[in-house]
């Protein structure tokens, strides 16, 4: 019990911290480090395994953390790290735009403004597949789709209720949060993403669109005419060169050849080939395709290799966005696990008589509201999912049960905060409040939240 309550503290602490708006990361590490320290002087739980022990404990509690950041920077961060590159190179050479203007060009040819929303809608939800930021994937839309939806007749937050919807499942094989669980359930990442998260996806995603379909048009009868929407276009109208249409299989490329290589996809279609692609491969290669047309393109070797330092800059920026934030969420994770919390907490739960469902629902419900404090659905995902194993393991199920559902609701909490980057920066754009595009988006969340988990317990037989 003591080690629940000093776990609980130190919870509570790292909560607050994080609303004052505390780097993340660095809180997450300290309140694991604070547990470890804890438990390590309580002699409670495995510090480090001894083949790797120092001789001395207070060493080991940071050989322990030495070795997590060794494992994760040299697999999963690697990986991740060439995922933000490539979609960052993807945008720096407007490729992701190139994709976006092949579907947005018929849409222009509409004359019913609801008809365009739901089009869009699902437009922008097939293309958060090949872009994994939310901001950035939300920067694109409104680049892309923010005028078309204003030259349709919608309001302008009736337009960002889509844009800042983008990504709300959080799908796709170069998703962080899907290369994380993958790794967890010790799978591929493309079984991950067409196994487990597209059904899911795809039953929850009509459910969404009814619901916007309802409740934008009730917001902009209640909130009268949006007279600037129009005005304020001028902002967004294109400018400069366009990227060659060609640019548009780049953003796909990486996907094609990992699925076309998964064992999945080869055995079903039967194909006679076996090769091995992993996500890091396929960006790797992928990237230096895009060099080639970028040398095509600019005919100079300066302008090209200018442009692709951005792709070096990007991984720069999500080791210590990213990457730490997993290995931090780790470390507190361990140390919630050292102190026995976990344990107590899941004994008192079967006790009380709460069985898998119901302790599945809570932990998704805390890593919502947890992605809505926090603005961000990394944040959330990366602090619990380390946790799932040794639940999962207790309560004697699947861990791809509350994988899924954590890294969904996760996706669901961010999508509703109005502090998460991409609903600040688009709202911006826009002239409006974030506050104000966040409502837009809270009753279509609240449904796909309402339907996700029943969904995921059907399909999993739980």
């Amino acid at each position: 019990m003591a080690g629940l309550i000093i776990s609980l503290a130190v919870t509570v602490w790292i909560a607050v911290m994080l609303l004052k708006k505390y780097y993340a990361p660095g809180v997450l590490l300290i309140g694991g480090l604070i547990l470890i320290i804890i438990s390590a002087c309580m002699g409670t739980g495995q510090l480090i395994d001894g083949k790797f022990a120092t001789g001395f404990t207070p060493f080991d509690v940071f050989e322990s953390v030495r070795r997590m950041f060794s494992t994760r920077t040299a697999g999963l961060g690697l990986q991740i790290m060439m995922i933000a590159g490539y979609s960052t190179y993807m945008d720096k050479i407007q490729a992701n735009k190139a994709l976006c203007d092949i579907f947005a060009k018929p849409l222009n040819k509409l004359h019913s403004p609801m008809l365009v929303f739901a089009l869009v809608f699902i437009i922008t939800q097939f293309l958060s597949i090949f872009v994994p930021s939310g901001a950035g994937m939300a920067l694109l839309a409104m680049i892309c789709f923010y005028p078309l939806l204003i030259r349709a007749g919608l309001s302008r937050l009736t337009a960002l209720a889509i844009i800042c919807s983008t990504r709300m499942f959080g799908w796709g094989p170069a998703s962080p949060n899907g290369n994380f669980a993958a790794g967890l359930l010790h799978i591929d990442v493309t079984e991950y993403f067409l196994v487990y998260q597209t059904p899911i996806v795809l039953f929850t995603l009509g459910f969404v669109l009814v619901a916007h379909l309802i409740v934008q048009p009730y917001w902009d009868k209640k909130e009268g005419k949006d007279e600037q929407a129009l005005e304020l276009l001028k902002d967004f109208e294109d400018g400069g060169d366009k990227p060659p249409l060609i640019y548009a299989i780049l953003p796909v490329l990486p996907l094609v050849l990992i699925l076309s290589c998964s064992p999945l996809v080869v055995n079903y279609f039967h194909f006679p080939w076996k090769i091995k692609m992993n996500i890091a491969n396929a960006m790797f290669m992928c990237t230096f395709l895009a060099l080639m047309f970028e040398f095509v393109r600019q005919r100079s070797m300066q302008k090209a290799l200018n442009g692709f330092k951005e792709y070096f800059n990007a991984m720069g920026k999500i080791f210590s966005l990213v990457v730490c934030l997993i290995v931090a969420g780790e470390v507190f994770a361990k140390g919630l696990m050292m102190t026995g919390a976990l344990d107590t907490l899941v004994s008192s739960a079967q006790s009380a008589g709460l069985g898998a469902k119901s302790l599945t629902s809570a932990c998704s419900l805390i890593t919502m509201v947890s992605a809505t404090m926090m603005g961000s659905g990394n944040a959330a995902f990366f602090s619990f999912a380390a946790m799932v194993p040794k639940i999962a393991t207790a309560l004697n199920i699947d861990p791809v049960v509350m994988t899924v559902a954590l890294d969904e609701y996760a996706s669901f909490g961010r999508t509703i905060s109005p502090i998460f980057g991409a609903i600040i920066a688009v709202s911006g754009m826009a002239g409006v409040s974030p506050f104000a595009a966040a409502k837009r988006t809270l009753i279509p969340t609240l449904v796909a939240a309402a339907v996700a988990l029943p969904f995921i317990f059907f399909y999993f037989n739980l």
